[in-house]
């Protein structure tokens, strides 16, 4: 009975890499993007929970030598409103190299066309790996973010970013 309650997550688990759909012309430019304000609205579904509504509104800054702040406020479910924040610079041609305050080490991006992957980890053995897809009209962005634990799922972000000026 337990294997058969086990299967069902050691597979899903294993489902963790998806292709948003993205602006395929484009080249998406993060600093850029969040240079501004933008707002973002969503559902966070963790692991053995009901999934939860999920808002973001960011203001960004750029910083000399052409680097980024972006400070976030974060609405998760009934949880009071936390704050965190990345920086992040160029390290070479479609790559970006940061930090997140949740984040245990650096954050590295990577864009390959109107796509964004983004590495981190955090604290416990978690893992984040998020994909950001730039969209046709170059003010929206789709956002989705796995956290996994041992290989396993435990978090899934679905989102929707609005850049506002």
């Amino acid at each position: 009975m337990r294997a058969a309650l086990l299967l069902p997550l050691t597979l899903t688990a294993c489902a963790t890499s998806i292709r948003l759909p993205a602006a395929e012309q484009a080249r998406f430019d993060p600093i850029a993007f969040f240079s501004s304000g933008s707002v973002g609205t969503g559902t966070i579904d963790q692991i053995f929970s009901d999934p939860k509504p999920l808002s973001v509104r960011s203001s960004g800054r750029t910083e000399l030598g052409g680097g980024l702040t972006l400070t976030q406020q974060i609405r998760e479910g009934s949880k009071p409103e936390r704050t965190r924040t990345w920086t992040m610079r160029a390290a070479a041609p479609g790559r970006y190299t940061g930090t997140l305050t949740e984040a245990v080490g650096p954050v590295t991006v990577t864009v390959e066309g109107p796509r964004a992957i983004i590495d981190y980890r955090m604290k416990d053995g978690l893992a984040v790996r998020q994909q950001l897809a730039l969209q046709a009209d170059g003010r929206t962005l789709l956002n989705h973010l796995v956290v996994t634990k041992w290989g396993i799922r435990v978090a899934t972000v679905r989102e929707t970013i609005r850049r506002v000026n």
